[in-house]
């Protein structure tokens, strides 16, 4: 094999034969290599690293469109100011982008570092090497970021590890990446690389040199499960050939995957496969765009995913400036808030449960954000039947309440309380205060000024909805936060 500075030198067999699958060169393949297809904006757009007339591995991009894929162009901005730039992997919304460089111009720790960047209408901005906890003197590339945002794997031929090149993980704690481990159960004494890891977040597909492979590098699948991986599966003679095959990375929701495979001629050619035989588990995908709720206008905002049965934030995403879209993926097996917040707006919280069983879906979600003064929104807050006691999944929910008004300390809220028409007036007048005040106890106990704070009950009289469904009145049933100063 070839030497790459990006690409480098990168159980049982599965039979396919039953299954029919078409591989078929994609358009943008040039006299030169291409290779790492990687995909973001829910497979719209695509990534793949392309040599330059001989001038150097460079980072290019296409977007889809209904007559196939567009011609693809060499990614603007800093990622590519370097000799060699390539194998990206991207966030959902495709804002946020790591890759490889050997000689970037930021400053690197070892031969070929791993960078991130910040990317916004084809160009990437914002260049900063990922850090010591990850990059080494060594060699380190082919990063794969999961769909959250908070792991992250790469390759590397440090010192220690089991093979020539070998499998890492490190994890976002918040504040730092966690030193690199190698992932368990992934490597061998020959070479492991390309990983990429699919939108359920437990799918991990990568190439290995391993004995009792087709021939040079093959591609296999396997299932992460904690710090480790179990039941790799080699991808078979459908796939895999005596020549080298790279790069696996398959479309959440769709019978499409990409991968690179060496040509005849030594080159590397990047391929579509269609149906994906190795699909991950089905996720649910939101897309929509987030305005303002006075204008219309496309509002940049971040977007919060948050676990509502831990209440631990899962990713931090963002919605493109220009045109307001955002994109995410919700795995299977939790229930979640999205929540989209932006400087002088109210926040906004939607709740997704997606059932260990969940078919994979794309739901689309246009978010309305109130500008500050004057603002009304629904909370995402939750109460037993017939209760007042708030639930622990709106505890997160509260405490964005919490940060919204020490943020700005000029304004002051009013919690309304409402319910559905089950009920006599009376009674549902008195829940419905009774669970504004219980909102506003909670705002309270954090320290915020009582006079700044108010809470009353509107009872049934002001329906969002009808109530003539049972999931209309769940809708009906809600507190709204007023900005009433």
């Amino acid at each position: 094999m070839k030497a790459f500075f990006i690409l480098w030198l990168c159980i049982s067999p599965l039979c396919l034969s039953a299954q029919q699958i078409q591989i078929t060169p994609l358009p943008s393949n040039t006299p030169g290599d291409d290779f790492a297809p990687a995909i973001t904006n829910h497979g719209r757009v695509l990534y793949f690293t392309s040599e330059e007339g001989g001038l150097g591995q460079r980072l290019y991009t296409s977007q889809r469109s209904s007559t196939g894929w567009q011609e693809a162009v060499k990614l603007r901005g800093d990622a590519n100011d370097a000799t060699h730039a390539g194998t990206a992997t991207l966030t959902p919304d495709g804002r946020t982008m790591y890759f490889a460089a050997y000689e970037h111009d930021v400053r690197s720790y070892g031969r070929t570092d791993i960078y991130l960047a910040t990317v916004y209408k084809g160009r990437a901005t914002e260049i900063e090497n990922i850090g010591s906890a990850i990059n080494s003197p060594a060699f380190e590339s082919q990063p794969s970021i999961s769909a959250d945002g908070r792991t992250l794997y790469f390759v590397s031929d440090r010192a220690g590890g089991t093979g020539g090149t070998d499998i890492y993980v490190s994890v976002w704690n918040g504040t730092t990446w966690t030193p690199a481990r190698q992932l368990e159960g992934a490597n061998s004494t020959s070479d492991e690389m390309c990983p990429v890891v699919s939108a359920d977040g437990k799918t991990l597909y990568f190439s290995s040199n391993r004995s009792g492979g087709a021939g040079g590098f093959d591609l296999y699948v396997a299932t992460i499960a904690g710090n480790t991986v179990q039941k790799i599966i080699s991808m078979g003679s459908a796939i895999n050939t005596p020549a080298d095959e790279l790069f696996y990375a398959a479309i959440p929701n769709s019978d499409q995957a990409f991968f690179t495979r060496s040509t005849q001629s030594g080159r590397y050619d990047n391929y579509s496969i269609v149906p994906n035989p190795f699909p991950g588990d089905p996720v649910t995908l939101v897309e929509g765009t987030v305005r303002d709720g006075n204008t219309g206008a496309p509002v940049s905002a971040t977007i919060t995913i948050t676990d509502l049965s831990t209440g631990s934030r899962m990713a931090d995403l963002r919605s493109d400036p220009e045109s307001g879209d955002y994109f995410v993926t919700l795995p299977r097996g939790r229930l979640y808030s999205v929540t989209a917040s932006a400087p002088g707006y109210v926040f906004h919280s939607d709740r997704y449960e997606v059932a260990p069983t969940s078919p994979g879906q794309t739901l689309q979600q246009n978010i309305v954000l109130a500008p500050l003064k004057g603002g009304v929104d629904r909370l995402l807050v939750f109460f037993d039947y017939d209760k007042t006691d708030l639930r622990s999944e709106s505890f997160s929910e509260l405490e964005r309440v919490v940060e919204l008004l020490r943020a700005n300390a000029g304004i002051k809220v009013r919690f309304e309380g409402h319910t559905d028409d089950q009920g006599s007036d009376d009674y549902n007048n008195d829940l419905s205060k009774r669970r504004a005040q219980a909102v506003a106890s909670y705002i309270i106990s954090a320290g915020i000024d009582a006079f700044r704070v108010d809470a009353i009950g509107l009872g049934e009289g002001s329906p969002v909805v009808p109530n003539s469904s049972d999931e209309n009145r769940a809708r009906n049933r809600r507190v709204e936060m007023r900005i009433t100063e």
